[in-house]
This record gives structure tokens, C-alpha cells and sequence, in this order.
């Protein structure tokens, strides 16, 4: 394709968005392509013959999130802020959940060391901080609800946010965490060994 038929073509998309935005459609243009690419995943794995129900599970991992083995997951917010939350996986492991605790605001946390733990009827779940820094927001809701964490862990589910310490370190911790993909993976491999 030509280039200056590219470049006409990406203009047009870019004001079709900003209508749709301005509309109130869309958020912002990053909540666009994140649609865009879910329906476009949703249709190759459709093509692909995979079942509704796995690609709903595929699907329900936002793709802006990064996972540490201690399943937990970090995104970054429009502030420059980490917000961290539990994985489905995890959720769907932590039924009755009683009460969350956490550091509060304020407090200097280190990546994979505990920042707090979520209590069930039956056992402690630690929860480990994806990125170094000090928290400076923790979700409220949780104290009265936090059955949020099992209804949306992605969402209203969050459990704190981070300030990193600086954006050369950020950079370092969040190259060692697990993409969805990879994480995917971690997890068929323990669901594996579990039935055997």
C-alpha cells in the first residue's frame, strides 16, 4: 500500500475515534484500541474453533496487566500510579473471603515482599507488590465489601495503588514480571500438576 495512502487512512481512523470519544463511546483512545484488539482476539480464537467458555477466560485478563508469580497484577494508571489487584485465578481460590489488610498509605513497599493479606474463613493469602514504591491509595470499598475482589478483580476489585520510585527502576521491575500470556501459562502448568 502506498504511504500517503496509509497515512490518509490512519487519519481517518484517528478522527473517527476522537468522535466517538467526544460522543463518550470511548474514555480515551487506549480504551478503543483495548476493545479493538479483544474483539480481534475473540474472532481468531473463534475462527480457531475454541470453545465460548475458554475464551471468555482468555479474554477476561485485561492486556494492559502484568502478573508476578505470587498472583498478583499490576496496571498503570492514567496518574503514573501501579494499582495492584489478585488475579482471577487467585480470586476464583479465595471464596469466603472475611477482610483485607494492607500497609497503609504512605508506606515504602519493595517489589515481591508482602504489602498486606486477604483473610478467608479457611486460610491467609499473602499479597506480594509487583513494583517498588509507596502506597498512596488503598481501596476503601474493600473494608465493607470485599467480596469485590471474587465479583471483579480487575475492576472494582483493585486492592492498592503505587507511586514507583522512579521510572528507571519501574522500567526494571516491570521487565521481570509475567505477561497474560506467560501467566496463562504458569497456570495451566499448576492446574496440570493439581490433577495429576
Amino acid at each position: 500500500m502506498p504511504e500517503w495512502k496509509t497515512v490518509s487512512i490512519r487519519q481517518e481512523l484517528v478522527k473517527e475515534v476522537e468522535e466517538l470519544i467526544k460522543k463518550g463511546r470511548y474514555r480515551s483512545v487506549s480504551e478503543f484500541v483495548a476493545e479493538a484488539i479483544r474483539l480481534r482476539l475473540e474472532e481468531l480464537m473463534r475462527l480457531e474453533g475454541i470453545s465460548a467458555e475458554k475464551r471468555g477466560a482468555i479474554l477476561a485478563a485485561p492486556e494492559q496487566v502484568l502478573y508476578t508469580s505470587k498472583h498478583t497484577w499490576a496496571q498503570i494508571t492514567p496518574e503514573g500510579n501501579i494499582r495492584v489487584g489478585v488475579s482471577d485465578y487467585a480470586q476464583r481460590h479465595l471464596k469466603g473471603i472475611a477482610r483485607v489488610l494492607t500497609e497503609p498509605v504512605g508506606k515504602e513497599i519493595k517489589q515481591m515482599e508482602p504489602f498486606g493479606m486477604i483473610e478467608t474463613w479457611m486460610f491467609v493469602f499473602d499479597l506480594y507488590a509487583p513494583i517498588s514504591g509507596k502506597i498512596v491509595s488503598v481501596n476503601d470499598k474493600l473494608e465493607e465489601n470485599p467480596q469485590l475482589i471474587n465479583e471483579d478483580p480487575y475492576g472494582e476489585g483493585w486492592i492498592i495503588e503505587i507511586k514507583p520510585k522512579n521510572s528507571v527502576v519501574l522500567e526494571e521491575e516491570l521487565s521481570k514480571l509475567m505477561s497474560p500470556r506467560e501467566y496463562h501459562k504458569m497456570i495451566s502448568k499448576i492446574e496440570g500438576r493439581m490433577r495429576e
